[in-house]
């Protein structure tokens, strides 16, 4: 029996001490830590499902960008700031009105989009038109250019530096080739992808081309549907 005595403490304390460690454990499993941790992968997941269901778009992690506080012009030379994207969804795409190709083809293509949504019977989503080329597209210009396709397009200018800046924070490109033989009739190169954005002003998916309307109705709807 005295033998078996200390044994049986040796026992007893190996098993107080591991009951002691799996609740540690347990806490350290509970803190803030692996909550976010656990909320982290979860969120990535996500990301991928709806990634997955995606035909041409990017989808972008909920804290990736958001439009930044800015004052410019709208068609009417009145003030527009990040408000306009506030409580809907927009899909936003920047280019200027003497682009030879793109501008003109993805405007059109955008036009299809919002119309074939109407006969869906889903809500199109607000389409904006931002200039890179604000010096020559003044109000009176981008309104002109915008009837083209649809009035209700949103057109957005002002002064040349206050647009870089939302360019420069949203990620697009923009770069000036001069003409030597005619000065004003500069070239403006320009990221090409579309930025769906959320009604909290998040950048939700970026919509590479080709742009075609059905895919982009795709993916819209898709993004859309989406936990957020």
């Amino acid at each position: 029996m005295k033998t078996k005595l200390p044994i049986l403490v040796i026992c007893l304390s190996a098993l107080i001490a591991g009951i002691f460690l799996a609740v540690q454990q347990s806490k350290q499993d509970d803190t803030p830590a692996a909550s976010s941790a656990s909320n982290a992968n979860a969120d990535t997941q996500a990301l991928a499902t709806v990634q997955e269901a995606l035909q041409t778009s990017i989808a972008l992690p909920l804290d990736f960008k958001t439009i930044p506080d800015f004052e410019l012009l709208d068609v009417n030379a009145q003030s527009v700031t990040q408000s306009a994207f506030e409580d809907r969804w927009s899909i936003i795409f920047f280019g200027y009105t003497h682009c030879p190709d793109v501008c003109p083809i993805t405007l059109q293509v955008m036009k299809n989009v919002a119309s074939k949504l109407v006969e869906q019977n889903e809500e199109p989503p607000q389409i904006v038109f931002v200039s890179v080329d604000p010096v020559r597209d003044t109000s009176d210009v981008m309104k002109n250019y915008i009837s083209y396709f649809n009035d209700e397009f949103v057109g957005i200018t002002g002064e040349l530096n206050a647009v870089h800046e939302m360019t420069r924070s949203l990620g697009i490109v923009a770069s000036f080739t001069a003409n030597d033989e005619d000065p004003e009739n500069y070239i403006v190169d320009h990221t090409a992808s579309l930025l769906l954005i959320d009604p909290q002003k998040r950048v939700r998916a970026k919509i590479t081309p080709p742009h075609e309307a059905d895919t982009i109705i795709a993916d819209y709807l898709t993004v859309v549907g989406a936990p957020s």
